[in-house]
């Protein structure tokens, strides 16, 4: 057969089959983003400010230490902030000082809160946490660097002024070149526990968690505001921890120091140096002649504490502080739904701040803006299929964790193994094995039988032998003592190490609770022979330590309240809008579930406050003026706890109903034409009627 003249080929078509793209992940789309955002204000602004607050402390101290106007003059006073010496001091105190409490800040910064009601219990949980061994060996270290450089700067500045500071690290003894100095180890420690009381101080305010609060877009007066509130804070902590090692410092050095001298080994190593503190009585004579020795250590702590202070405050706003990146971007809204997918509550809470300021926009970019988020077929799921999606997931998740008032969700049981089928053969009857002789024995003689029967195994024996135990089975176990038994001195045996034993736990449990018993002894001792106003405040601490914060409990059965009324504000927002704007009524649909999971959300919330409220009855004022002083001051501190466990499911409650009312509002009667689940409905046509 001929081939054809023209060669057959196929017809080539435009159209071809692609699958639509889905919603990038948040670590691609938004999280680089904010991260870009951080890393500037962490250069730009908290950098750069905590720079210049060292570098006026250090002015500040510098002219101080030179002997002030008097001594360098007006010139020398405008000079001192450029001087070479000045600037490079206060590079080293921000370098030293500063950055290893920020880089801290910054790898441990978290947007979960800490789940605990009291501030024994706050402290308990930062203690299970490797962060707060970390922030205390960074804390720790950037004392002891300030310390060194403030020596430094002491001896260097304060001898061209003619004053000797005596901070050298050994004694000048010719018999005892190896004696630490003194003042330079009070020093030292004096930094050290400054230190320890600013890492307490922010486990108690939980200063690792976001704290998401208002903001102040004047920056000059927050800044006034921000640097007189850190300088008041620093010298109450100051005064503080300096107050407490002064107490710490005297124990050591009259109590502890005696004690290791007296451990045969460490005292070789420690005379060497430290034998010179046990000369000479502890007296408070000592503080006297030390008076400025105890003030320099204050200083020092003041501008160590107010430098961490303000570089943690500028922290915290910053990191906090709304970030707005979409509208940089190609796309805005796929920008902002890819972050609200994010799994860190850290960027999908600004994700959600984002879209609640899109979601009410009124501009003409604003509105093209939905117009296209409502419109869209790019994506598969769309732009609003993963945005109503997200938003409902996470306001379910903290719904659920409502439900369980803040405990963690219990573990299901495993599911039952099914029974193993083995296929095993049917059974066969078997015929007994006879272990035994088959044929029958033959017959002895008559002498044989009669030896056989009366030996040691023979048959009257055994039956002897089996009816003296089937008797004594039956004696009482009272008259059993007197009869001999081959196993007595077995038993007697084991009785006595039976004995043994329990004597060496008694012994051993009467050692263990040695300890106890003395702390018994001693807080016995101590409440008969301490005055009554130290009791008082020794109980009034303790109640405080240990007592229950009612509003605690509700804030950690909504950790992430704040957020959740980001989701709900634009969510209503964006159904209020669809009623114009969506015109392929992609909106329509999901309505019902949406104004469903915000009823059951408010619901739960208003029976928890409910439940709040007479769980812990307040007294009225009659009955508050007829109490006792201690009464009325507990009465008084739970109202308190009330007011801000309201304060708190406010935060969550109030833009819930304001979000349903102008859902009510905007579609009014055309509700009806939705189907809501009976309770959903009843709770919808309170606000109806309402409005």
């Amino acid at each position: 057969m001929a081939a054809p003249p023209t060669p057959m080929r196929a017809l080539k078509s435009s159209l071809s089959f692609k699958t639509a793209p889905s919603v990038p992940p948040a670590t691609e789309a938004y999280e680089p983003l904010v991260k870009n955002v951080l890393r500037q204000r962490l250069l730009s602004r908290i950098f750069l400010y905590s720079a210049l607050f060292c570098w006026t402390a250090v002015t500040i101290t510098s002219t101080f230490r030179r002997g002030g106007t008097e001594r360098i003059g007006i010139m020398g006073l405008l000079l001192n902030p450029l001087a070479p010496r000045t600037v490079s001091m206060a590079f080293t105190i921000w370098l030293f000082g500063v950055i290893p409490v920020l880089v801290m800040r910054k790898s441990h910064l978290t947007a979960t809160p800490t789940i605990a009601s009291s501030p024994s219990k706050v402290f308990h949980t930062a203690l299970s946490k490797t962060s707060t061994v970390r922030l205390l060996t960074a804390y720790v270290l950037s004392a002891s660097l300030l310390t060194l450089v403030h020596v430094i700067m002491a001896v260097s500045i304060e001898e061209t002024a003619g004053n000797d500071p005596r901070l050298s690290l050994f004694v000048k003894s010719k018999k005892h070149p190896y004696y630490l100095n003194g003042r330079l180890l009070y020093l030292a420690f004096s930094q050290i526990c400054l230190a320890a009381f600013c890492v307490l101080r922010n486990i108690m305010m939980d200063r690792l968690c976001v704290r998401w609060t208002g903001f102040m877009s004047a920056v000059p007066s927050f800044m006034i505001a921000r640097v007189f509130t850190v300088v008041v804070s620093a010298f109450v902590l100051t005064a503080l921890g300096t107050a407490a090692h002064i107490a710490l410092f005297g124990l050591a050095r009259s109590i502890v120091l005696p004690i290791l001298f007296r451990i045969p080994f460490l005292s070789r190593l420690l005379r060497p140096f430290l034998a010179h503190f046990l000369r000479g009585s502890f007296s408070l004579t000592l503080f006297t002649k030390n008076v400025g020795l105890i003030f320099r250590a204050f200083m020092l702590g003041f501008m160590s504490v107010s430098t961490w202070d303000f570089a943690e405050s500028l922290f915290d706003s910053y990191v906090a502080d709304p970030i707005n990146v979409a509208q940089s971007t190609a796309d805005p809204i796929l920008t902002i739904v890819s972050g609200i997918s994010s799994p860190d509550p850290y960027y999908r809470h600004f994700a959600f701040a984002e879209l609640a300021q899109l979601a009410n926009d009124e501009s003409k970019a604003g509105t093209e803006r939905r117009e296209a988020l409502f419109g869209d077929q790019k994506y598969n799921p769309s732009l609003w299929a993963t945005l109503a999606r997200e938003a409902l997931l996470t306001l379910g998740r903290d719904y659920e964790l409502l439900l369980r008032r803040g405990a963690p969700p219990t573990a299901a049981p495993p599911p039952a193994e099914p029974p193993k089928k083995t296929d095993a053969p049917p059974q066969v009857p078997k015929t007994p094995f006879i272990q035994g002789p088959v044929f029958k024995p033959a017959k002895g003689s008559p002498l044989r039988n009669a030896f056989d029967t009366i030996a040691s195994d023979g048959s009257i024996t055994a039956a002897i032998s089996s009816t003296t135990e089937a008797g004594a089975s039956q004696i009482p176990d009272l008259f059993r003592s007197v009869m001999p038994s081959q196993t007595a001195a077995v038993q007697e045996t084991a009785a006595a190490a039976v004995e043994t034993v329990k004597r060496g736990e008694q012994e051993i449990m009467n050692l263990a609770a040695l300890p106890s018993r003395w702390r018994t002894r001693v807080w016995d001792e101590i409440l008969l022979r301490a005055p009554g106003f130290a009791l008082d405040a020794a109980r009034s601490l303790e109640r405080w330590w240990h007592r229950e914060r009612v509003y605690k409990v509700v804030e950690a059965s909504l950790p992430y309240r704040k957020m959740d009324g980001l989701a709900a504000d634009a969510l209503c927002s964006l159904v209020c809008a669809s009623l114009v704007e969506d015109h392929y009524g992609v909106v329509q649909r999901d309505i019902p579930r949406i104004l469903e999971a915000l009823l059951s959300l408010l619901s739960a919330i208003e029976e928890y406050q409910s439940d709040v409220n007479m769980q812990n009855p307040l007294p009225s004022q009659d009955e508050l003026s007829h109490l006792a002083p201690k009464k009325a001051l507990e009465a008084q501190e739970l109202a308190y706890d009330i007011a801000r466990a309201s304060d708190a499911l406010g935060e969550i409650a109030d833009p819930l109903k304001d979000g349903i009312v102008r859902i009510v509002r905007t579609f009014g009667d055309k509700l009806s034409a939705f189907k809501f689940p009976a309770r959903t409905a009843k709770k919808l046509q309170g606000f109806v009627d309402y409005n």
